[in-house]
């Protein structure tokens, strides 16, 4: 989209030293052309760039449902993963609470430790979840700690 943008600018200008360039033309003439070209040139900006958010928008939005979405196993059949979401929401309150106790700031990252001891690896997901959907990144950065990263990244 960025190139679509620059291609657009870059038309402008052209158009622009064109008509500047142009004898025929007074300088009333070419101020009145200039002046039209500018108004059209500067809609297609803003359609473009509002094009170029949207998209972006929508990669996001793809990005943080595959990040913070429910991870199912492969193969898993509709009834599994009903079973599996509504563990997932039960992990997810759970988890929630720990994350607004006020007597203990620590409930988050203490649950996560208990989830990654006892081998809840649902829990442990939905811990890193809230974590960095709340901008706990020393729980997010503990969870991740422990896991593969992709390779090249």
């Amino acid at each position: 989209m960025n190139q679509t943008i620059t291609e657009n600018r870059t038309r402008y200008n052209e158009q622009i030293e064109r008509i500047r360039a142009n004898p025929d033309l007074s300088d009333e003439a070419k101020r009145r052309k200039i002046a039209a070209l500018h108004e059209e040139a500067t809609q297609e900006h803003l359609r473009l760039v509002g094009e170029e958010r949207k998209e972006t928008q929508r990669a996001l939005e793809q990005m943080e449902r595959k990040l913070l979405g429910i991870s199912y196993l492969e193969g898993a059949r509709s009834h599994e993963k009903a079973i599996i979401a509504m563990s997932y929401r039960d992990a997810r309150e759970r988890v929630e609470r720990a994350a607004l106790d006020k007597e203990n700031p620590e409930a988050l990252a203490e649950l996560l430790t208990s989830a990654e001891r006892s081998g809840d690896a649902q829990l442990a997901e939905v811990a890193f979840h809230v974590a960095t959907v709340r901008g706990n990144r020393r729980v997010a950065d503990t969870y991740l700690a422990t896991r593969p990263t992709p390779s090249g990244a």
